[in-house]
């Protein structure tokens, strides 16, 4: 087991999305009255997957302040993913990691196992920013990549995007404990941990 949890802080690039988004979507775990096409605040989504869901390519999800534990999707294999973004979308907490979490699941007997629930699965072109992922760990079999790999977050490519992130605490039975892939802008990673080949594999900046 390599427990690696080093401190990494990217180089403090802006980040900027240059057009637009064709629509904003809005989550507040506490919302009240959720509501499609979940236009503003007032019919804001509970849940980042139902905004994703609704959404079309080029969107913005805005998110509010709180935790996130609830729900998942498998994507590959068995492994559940607690947010699966799965379009090219820009999902944005609205005041930053200090506040705004996405916590993961981690086996009870274990860490990793068939109980683990994934923080994070990110597409293609897609841009994950402000968020603390955290907790999150990957099953103990299956595909090495797709199921064992990236605790925090798992990526299709380095066109993904992770920015202004804190991605801690989380684990891996093979490869990368905190994040696979992707590109990272203005990140900290710190106290993941890999059974196999690290506890992070991303494209940092």
């Amino acid at each position: 087991m390599k427990p690696h949890c080093s401190y990494l802080t990217t180089a403090a690039l802006a980040f900027q999305i240059l057009h637009s988004p064709a629509a904003v979507l809005y989550v507040d775990v506490n919302s009240t009255n959720p509501a499609p096409p979940y236009a503003n605040w007032s019919a804001a989504a509970t849940d980042m997957q139902s905004a994703i869901d609704s959404s079309s390519a080029g969107d913005l999800i805005l998110v509010t302040n709180g935790l996130y534990q609830t729900g998942g999707r498998v994507v590959y294999g068995s492994l559940t993913n607690r947010v699966v973004i799965n379009k090219a979308v820009t999902v944005q907490s609205a005041n930053g990691p200090g506040v705004t979490f996405i916590e993961g699941y981690q086996d009870t007997s274990n860490i990793v196992g068939d109980d683990a629930v994934r923080c994070v699965y990110l597409t293609n072109k897609a841009v994950l920013s402000g968020f603390t992922l955290t907790n999150g760990a990957t099953r103990s079999d299956g595909d090495g990549m797709q199921e064992q790999s990236g605790g925090g977050v798992w990526c299709e490519f380095t066109n993904a995007v992770i920015t202004n992130c804190v991605i801690t605490g989380n684990e891996a039975n093979n490869e990368g404990g905190g994040v696979v892939s992707g590109t990272l802008f203005n990140c900290t990673l710190s106290s993941n941990m890999a059974y196999g080949d690290g506890a992070a594999r991303p494209r940092a900046f």
